[in-house]
């Protein structure tokens, strides 16, 4: 009997040992698998640090404040969406989501709901400056004034009048693009240089997403931005983000050869 029970006494400790290592183990949600805490996170930081990381990595500014206050001077290279604007987080979602984001406004509180914004819709890595433009100034780092020039090339287009415009005989290189995108801002003039070189050999064109909603949802625009080159109507290639004038080139020529 007493071997019994001691049989019996240590298969309950066993259970229970068991048992309390599967209740303390943490099932992963699908998204925490594909991307690993240490990889996810907001940030604070102070404006010398937030400087030293614009400046040395890969990554989207982003001013969150109002056009009015943008007027008086914005970081450098920064992309401006305000987040009082209804459309916030439908624009936020057209930034690429693999890159790292450094967002700011006048003081950092905004900029502290905005992060929470970002983490919710798919951003992993955010960081806030703490106490904003307030705190740039403050440290003698310069702003840098918006330009006051309007791009008379970018179209506003309905998706039948898309649908027209790429069943044609040339290939058809189209530059998505938003007003608000610094990324978007530095490729417009490499587009406009396309635009002149291919001017006999392909039609380039650059579409304002934000304005164009049917012809963002049929091609999936995302993380502006995006380039596709069009072949007989047919999409032949597709590139998120900047890319440069060579390899832009490159893609064309395969299509435009023939025709010279």
């Amino acid at each position: 009997m007493k071997q019994l029970s001691l049989i019996i006494i240590s298969a309950v400790l066993f259970s229970g040992c068991g048992n309390s290592q599967t209740d303390t183990s943490k099932q992963e949600t699908p998204i925490e698998q594909a991307v690993p805490q240490a990889e996810k996170f907001i940030k604070n930081v102070d404006a010398a640090t937030f400087k030293e990381l614009i400046e040395k990595e890969d990554g989207i500014v982003l001013d969150v404040r109002t056009p009015e206050e943008v007027a008086n001077g914005h970081i450098p290279n920064a992309s401006t969406i305000n987040i009082y604007d209804e459309d916030f987080e439908a624009k936020i979602n057209m930034m690429q989501k693999d890159k790292t984001i450094y967002v700011y406004c006048k003081s950092g509180g905004r900029s502290s709901q905005a992060a929470q914004l970002l983490q919710k819709n798919g951003f992993n890595k955010v960081y806030n400056l703490d106490g904003g433009t307030m705190a740039w100034e403050k440290n003698n780092y310069p702003l840098t004034a918006p330009s006051n020039t309007t791009d008379k090339k970018i179209q506003t287009i309905s998706l039948a009048d898309f649908k027209t415009m790429i069943t044609t005989d040339k290939p058809v290189l189209v530059d998505f693009h938003t007003v608000w995108c610094a990324p978007c801002k530095k490729m417009a003039p490499v587009i406009d240089e396309i635009e002149t070189e291919y001017a006999n050999k392909a039609v380039v064109n650059r579409i304002d997403v934000d304005k164009s909603k049917e012809v963002a949802k049929a091609y999936d625009i995302s993380g502006v931005p995006v380039f596709i080159l069009f072949v007989n109507g047919e999409q032949k290639w597709k590139h998120n983000g900047m890319i440069s004038k060579e390899e832009l080139k490159k893609q064309l020529d395969q299509y435009t050869s023939t025709q010279e």
